[in-house]
């Protein structure tokens, strides 16, 4: 740290030109006498700067001195401020910490290593109090004074070894005021803490004072007559009292408590009387309050019943509408000491309204229903003394009414054939429980008991025809009277569909381009209505959708082509059934009769102008004469060259010529060569080549 500091200096020495130049080499903390010293001696504390200089001119320079990282100069005067020497004077616990200086050279900031000064010692504390001798409720002042310490004190008070008072201050006293609530000598003393940066320093106990407490005489005392075990409906008077020295005192209070109910205070008489009931047994109590003082006694009254609490009965318990039922009150134990059971006259109440006008027998006869339904309670009197019995709720019970059976479902009130179904059986009238019964044709099936209006009676059944479904009834009972029987089961049956078939017009063979075809779906059962969707088998898109109230459905194929070659089916669904698919059907569209008649003519015609062809040639080839002339055929003569070109040797084609003559020449003989005809001329050994003409 010093070589960085130092070296801060030299950097500035060597960088600044024409301004006196100087560095803290160091700064130094003393503490005299002594580090550890005795609580009242005066401490000096030394702040020694070592500053280098280039002028020899000492720059002005002040001092901060810090205990504890704050700042100490408030311990000394002001005007000792900025100077290098800092006087404790009679030194205390307080001034015990760690302390530090700090330099100041214009701005320039320099603190010492820190010393750590201890202060042995506190002062012993003084306790003062006013008053030595003292009543109960009375109050002593007391102070403790350390007023030597310096610094935030907690001062404690303590009576004997409780601690009666805490407080905190720095002014070096604390004050409390103590009351006394027994007769007795109380010892009193204080302490006080002072708490440092590091640790809390306690100081000895003060002086013992002690002070004599005067007991008040006022401890009172409780009477109950006639006695402490009377009857309900006698007079009993309380007295409570203190001793005649502080019966008129002005600062006395009574007060007659039983249990948490005060019953009288401010009892200048100390006299409180009632009439009593059995409930008024128990602990009493009397309090006697003065100067904030308290003193009590107690003593216990048993009042004996004249009669018991009335009991309430209903009966019989479960009681249906348009039934008698009986209401008496009636107390069961007497003091017949005192009064007979007639003494006692009952009183009947439903909904707070009496009920039993001119009757005091404590019995009630009513018809149940609506009316007598209610709140019932019973009171018993005699002698002014009045009980009331618990009250008791009655309700007549409801006669079940004849139930309702239904269906239910996801569609209420519809059955699928052949699948199980739910059964609900019900009665909108009726108390719980009610006991329901399933019956088929007055069969036993099942039986459910509801106990509340949520819990339903549900049943599952089956059915394999549709007038099964008028076979079930069911039965409800919640009472000893015979139960009540539903109606028959009414549901809509749905028959699930069942085989689909498919067939078409024409018949596949007959299916002929250009005339409609005709898909007809049909079902073998199913309950209407049904719904029908027509397929070609290689797509899965519908031709055709339709809801029909039959069992049967149509989808034609209008002017059939080869286009529509190929394979159908169909489907048909209904409320009870997803689908169901149909047999596939195949046909191939054949051409139409006149396109048939049409090829045929066309291949007629040209087998007619083919033979017009050949005959054709055939008349231009021929060579004959006509009208008796015979034919001659020759062959060309050579070309000799006279008249023309000379004929290639090498041609072996011949070519003849048809001379008509008036008769045929019957050695000529026709030479078909594929379609055409030509005629060769029959030659003999004898006969030689003729001459062409």
């Amino acid at each position: 740290m010093r070589a960085t500091r130092t070296c801060l200096f030299l950097l500035l020495f060597t960088c600044t030109k024409g301004q006196p130049v100087f560095f803290v080499k160091d700064a130094t903390l003393s503490v005299q006498p002594a580090l550890k010293v005795e609580r009242g001696t005066n401490l000096t504390l030394t702040c020694t700067a070592q500053v280098s200089h280039a002028s020899g001119h000492i720059p002005p320079h002040s001092y901060n001195f810090y205990k504890d990282f704050h700042n100490a100069n408030n311990m000394q005067p002001l005007e000792a401020r900025g100077k290098e020497t800092l006087h404790i004077s009679q030194a205390r616990a307080f001034h015990s910490g760690r302390y530090q200086c700090e330099v100041v050279v214009e701005g320039q900031k320099t603190k010492s290593s820190f010393q750590e000064v201890e202060v042995k010692g506190l002062q012993t504390p003084e306790l003062i109090v006013d008053k030595l001798r003292v009543k109960e409720g009375e109050n002593v002042s007391a102070v403790c004074k350390a007023e030597e310490e310096k610094g935030l004190l907690t001062f404690t008070f303590r009576d004997g070894s409780n601690v009666v008072y805490l407080a905190k201050t720095d002014s070096g006293q604390a004050q409390t005021y103590i009351l006394f609530h027994s007769g007795r000598t109380a010892d009193l003393t204080c302490s006080y803490v002072i708490k440092l940066e590091s640790k809390i320093l306690h100081s000895n106990s003060s002086n013992v004072v002690s002070v004599e407490v005067q007991e008040l005489s006022i401890t009172p005392t409780i009477t109950i007559t006639p006695s402490t075990e009377v009857f309900e409906a006698d007079t009993v008077n309380f007295l409570c009292q203190v001793g005649s020295d502080y019966q008129s005192s002005p600062s006395l209070s009574l007060l007659l408590v039983k249990g948490t109910k005060i019953l009288q205070q401010n009892m200048k008489t100390g006299q409180y009387t009632k009439k009593v009931q059995a409930a008024d047994s128990g602990e009493y109590e009397c309090y006697a309050i003065m100067n904030k003082i308290l003193k009590t006694t107690s003593a216990n009254l048993t009042v004996k019943e004249l009669f018991s609490q009335p009991e309430l009965a209903i009966r019989p318990t479960n009681v249906f509408e348009r039934e008698q039922f009986t209401v008496t009150c009636e107390s069961l134990e007497f003091a017949s000491e005192r009064i007979q059971s007639s003494d006692v006259k009952y009183y009947i109440y439903r909904n707070e309204h009496h009920v039993t006008l001119g009757a005091f027998d404590g019995k009630l006869v009513a018809t149940a229903g609506s009316e007598s339904n209610g709140n019932y309670t019973c009171k018993a009197e005699a002698r002014n003394i009045i009980k009331w019995s618990q009250a008791q709720i009655f309700s007549a019970r409801v006669l079940v009414s004849r139930p309702i059976i239904q269906v239910v479902g996801q569609v209420v009130g519809q059955v699928v054939l052949g699948r199980p179904f739910l059964i609900h059986c019900f009665s909108e009238n009726g108390s719980f429980p009610i006991t329901y019964t399933l019956k088929r044709n007055h069969n036993l099936l099942n039986r459910s008991e509801s106990r509340h209006p949520h819990e339903h009676a549900i049943f599952t059944a089956n059915i394999s025809s549709e007038n099964q479904i008028q076979e079930f009834r069911c039965e409800a009972k919640n009472s000893p009277h015979p139960p009540l029987m539903s109606e028959a089961l009414s549901a809509s049956v749905i028959v699930p569909v069942g085989l689909v078939f498919l067939t078409i017009i024409p018949t596949p063979e007959d299916v002929t381009e250009g005339h409609d075809v005709v898909l007809i779906c049909k079902v073998s059962r199913g309950t209407p209505p049904v719904s029908f969707r027509w397929y070609r088998s290689d797509s899965n898109i519908p031709l055709l959708s339709t809801t029909t109230m039959a069992n049967f459905s149509l989808h034609t194929l209008h002017k059939v082509s080869s286009e529509d070659n190929g394979s159908y089916h169909c489907e048909a669904f209904n409320s009870g059934t997803d689908f169901t698919r149909s047999n596939k059907v195949t046909f191939t569209v054949r051409l139409a009769r006149w396109k048939k008649a049409l090829i045929g003519g066309v291949c007629l015609l040209c087998v007619s102008a083919l033979v017009v062809v050949l005959l054709m040639r055939y008349r231009a080839k021929r060579v004959g004469v006509l009208s008796g002339e015979a034919s001659v055929w020759s062959k060309r003569p050579p070309d000799t060259g006279d008249a023309g070109d000379v004929e290639d040797p090498e041609e072996t084609n011949v070519e003849y010529t048809e001379v008509l003559h008036p008769q045929a020449d019957p050695a000529r003989v026709p030479l078909k060569k594929g379609t055409d005809t030509v005629y060769s001329e029959l030659q003999t050994p004898q006969q030689g080549l003729g001459e062409v003409f």
